[in-house]
């Protein structure tokens, strides 16, 4: 089309320069070659020609392909709210836009004070659905398929199963007036009134793909009379998995209608570092303190191979290093029931029991105790 409109402005132009001057005959092609005149009538005249051949070149546009915006669609995100859990980073969103058979994709960019817009609508009065979803990163892979007046299925490749990121799919839109305009969407309204003609703005609900542990640590009352507990690392650990994929069914009034979750099994042990403080390591008082925190895929696959591997230092009363020691806690049976968009705090206390008949070495390798 592109090309047929650059023709269509060429010709457009050579037809202005020659209007005025006289008729310029084609030369004819007969069997000596070209030269002579047209062996229709004296000559087809060139305007004539020209003429012809901008229709042609008009006919070739279809109304579908003149609908076509660019370079952007008068489209603003204004926020986004996500289901109470904490996380509300600014990742770039993946969005579709649908409208019957119509599918559109491009992304909303989070720029210091503003989303930027980056997809193409076509030009009208249109209903759209939206699906999406974020942080939109490299290395996933994001399709939506099936999608009808009411529903579609987005499939996400490529997800870490432990992550520092907030996994969220879109369950929600509302156009809003303006560009101050803050009211929220809700879980389930999946689509808005698009009109071209002037800016739409819209605000976007969020639900979680995964659940996330919060992880609290304190020192036992009697303990910390006698010990001194730094902590430095704190790593998940899990064996046999490393990615997983995601299917999402989103339908009108509902958001979320099914989820699944496809594991990708590997033969590798996945670790992900959740605190690094080695250069200065937590010291643990008698009042629980949030040390870590970390989002998680709510599969039994994953939860029932799931520990936490913890290295810290004990030091006695008066300064002295004592030692270093490692914990390694399974969280299997802790975490069983967890689900998706749900915290669980993980209370860690490091407390020997039976303190009164524990030998020295007992003293300096104290249990950890989750609740």
């Amino acid at each position: 089309m592109k090309l047929t409109r650059h023709i269509l402005k060429s010709l457009q132009s050579f037809i202005k320069k020659i209007a005025s001057k006289k008729t310029y005959l084609l030369p004819s092609l007969n069997r000596e070659g070209l030269g002579g005149e047209s062996s229709i009538g004296k000559g087809l005249p060139l305007v004539g020609l020209l003429f012809l051949l901008l229709l042609a070149a008009c006919s070739e546009d279809s109304p579908s392909e003149q609908e076509v915006q660019t370079p952007n669609a008068s489209l603003r995100m204004v926020s986004a709210k996500r289901a109470p859990l904490g996380g509300d980073d600014d990742g770039d969103i993946k969005v579709f836009l649908t409208n019957g058979t119509d599918k559109a994709e491009g992304m909303f960019k989070y720029n210091e004070t503003i989303w930027n817009t980056q997809l193409k609508l076509k030009s009208g009065t249109k209903t759209y659905h939206v699906y999406g979803f974020t942080p939109a990163i490299d290395g996933l892979t994001e399709s939506l398929t099936s999608f009808t007046a009411n529903s579609g299925v987005l499939s996400i490749q490529g997800l870490d199963v432990m992550t520092n990121r907030d996994y969220c799919v879109i369950t929600g839109v509302r156009r809003v007036e303006n560009q101050s305009d803050m009211t929220s969407a809700v879980r389930g309204q999946m689509s808005f009134e698009y009109a071209s003609s002037r800016m739409n703005y819209i605000n976007l609900w969020f639900d979680h793909l995964f659940g996330r542990i919060t992880f609290k640590m304190k020192i036992g009352t009697d303990y910390s009379a006698l010990r001194t507990i730094k902590v430095k690392r704190m790593q998940l650990q899990v064996a046999g998995y490393k990615k997983v994929d995601v299917v999402a069914t989103l339908t009108d009034g509902r958001g979320i209608d099914q989820l699944t979750y496809n594991p990708v099994a590997t033969s590798d042990n996945t670790t992900m570092t959740i605190l690094d403080s080695e250069t200065s390591p937590i010291t643990l008082t008698t009042s629980p303190v949030e040390v870590a925190s970390a989002q998680i895929a709510t599969i039994t696959e994953l939860i029932n191979n799931l520990q936490l591997y913890t290295e810290y230092d004990v030091y006695d009363k008066e300064g002295k290093f004592i030692a270093e020691r490692t914990a390694t806690n399974q969280l299997k049976t802790i975490l069983k029931d967890i689900t998706r968009g749900q915290e669980r705090v993980l209370n860690i206390t490091v407390d020997p029991s039976y303190l009164y008949i524990l030998s020295d070495t007992d003293l300096d390798n104290p249990p950890f105790i989750i609740e």
